[in-house]
């Protein structure tokens, strides 16, 4: 995979591939993750960490492997998600209900820091490769479950999906406009925040934890819980009022004239003047002072103040309004579609947007990584997205497995 280093004006191309002269090493560098999980949320945990420097390897069930892999629409020799997924880890294809696949497993089990799986509870131990056995055999192991609900309560068998989620915890309630039904984010809040990146701070955290004690631990992921985390403003407002949140009513998602989404000419603008000195310069570029005192109307008057704003604001374009805000702390902007969003030029400076060559897709759009460290920054184009099993036989041999035995086990249906 080629990068244009777009953080840097988008001059020149820097090739690919594990061991880059003259590139620093990611923090991860050494950290040997064996990913077990299917579909968004472990794989986006896995990114973040292999983007990072870890050894991710990918243990696929042969012939099918992860699901992602089939999720519309294609890319090329890919699908789309996957491509998104799975750049900078390894594939290997183990059958863990085979004996000598799960013998295999188990040593490199040994080999490993970290396991991460996300199969709801129990599903691991039946295959006898759970977190008892491997903390038996590598008791330094870091294990990680990511599940729906938890590892224990009374939902913990269940199945499930973000939507289910963020509809348990309180979270799907409090999104759309007062008087409409609940509205679904356009994004899985639950699989990447509650999921992925919950996963990710467990995961290091329990690194960390290592290295003063010695021992490894079990990162109890649920996806619920790291949705209701994100409650905790709500939560707080109820606790001391003992008024429940309603919908499009809070003051970060619709009650406030100051914290809004106004029409543009052109489709809509934010507004986040919540400070009063953010209210007041808003204020006065629209040539209303006389509204400096109605930042936080309520009842009638928020009515008529967000009449009078979204009647003001609908005149001009977003570029227009871009224009009068300029130089002015307003907290006043667009929003963006995502073609929009992909040539805003702040996102393209750090780098969140990357032009980019994936072998067997051709040119990419390539999602940054959000986690940075300035001497030790990571990478995105160590390794291009795997083929399902690409690496068996290299990440095998390391356990000293020839090409004999790799035929012999691929015959018996292991790999």
């Amino acid at each position: 995979m080629q990068v244009v280093r777009v953080e840097h004006g988008g001059r020149g191309r820097f090739p690919g591939g594990l061991g880059v002269s003259g590139v620093p090493p990611g923090p991860l560098q050494g950290l040997r993750v064996l990913d077990l999980t299917r579909l968004l949320p472990g794989g986006y945990a896995t990114l973040l960490l292999a983007d990072l420097g870890a050894d991710v390897i990918k243990i696929e069930e042969p012939g099918r492997g992860d699901y992602v892999r089939a999720m519309p629409p294609a890319a090329g020799a890919h699908s789309a998600p996957h491509v998104a997924l799975n750049r900078n880890k390894r594939s290997v294809t183990l059958n863990l209900r085979a004996p000598r696949a799960r013998e295999l497993f188990l040593a490199l089990a040994d080999t490993a820091d970290v396991v991460i799986e996300s199969f709801r509870p129990g599903v691991m131990d039946r295959l006898g490769v759970g977190y008892e056995v491997l903390r038996a055999r590598n008791p330094r192991l870091i294990y990680c479950a990511i599940t729906g609900y938890g590892r224990d309560g009374p939902r913990a068998a269940e199945a499930g999906h973000d939507i289910n989620y963020i509809g348990y915890c309180g979270l799907l309630d409090v999104n759309g406009e007062p008087g409409s039904g609940p509205v679904v984010p356009g994004v899985q809040v639950a699989d990447l925040a509650g999921g992925g990146m919950a996963a990710v701070i467990a995961i290091l955290a329990a690194v960390h934890r290592r290295d003063v004690t010695g021992r490894g631990d079990l990162c109890d992921v649920s996806m619920t819980d790291g949705a209701a985390s994100w409650l905790l403003l709500l939560t707080a407002s109820y606790a001391a009022t003992g008024e429940p949140p309603r919908r499009g009513e809070t003051p970060l998602s619709g009650a406030y004239p100051c914290y809004r989404v106004y029409p543009a000419a052109d489709g809509y603008v934010t507004v986040g003047a919540l400070e009063p000195r953010f209210w007041e310069q808003l204020c006065d570029a629209l040539g209303r002072p006389d509204l400096v005192g109605d930042a936080y109307a309520t009842g009638a008057r928020r009515d008529e103040v967000v009449a009078e704003l979204s009647a003001i604001f609908s005149r001009r374009t977003r570029a227009e309004w871009a224009e009068t805000f300029a130089g002015r702390d307003a907290c006043v902007g667009p929003v963006n579609d995502l073609v929009e969003a992909l040539a805003d030029p702040q996102l393209r400076r750090r780098a969140m947007f990357v032009d980019t060559e994936v072998p067997g897709v051709g040119r990419w759009i390539a999602t940054g990584n959000p986690i940075r460290l300035h001497d030790a920054p990571g990478r995105i184009d160590r390794l291009p997205p795997p083929r399902l099993g690409e690496h068996t036989a290299q990440v095998l041999s390391e356990l000293g497995v020839g090409e004999g035995e790799l035929g012999e086990l691929a015959a018996a249906g292991a790999l």
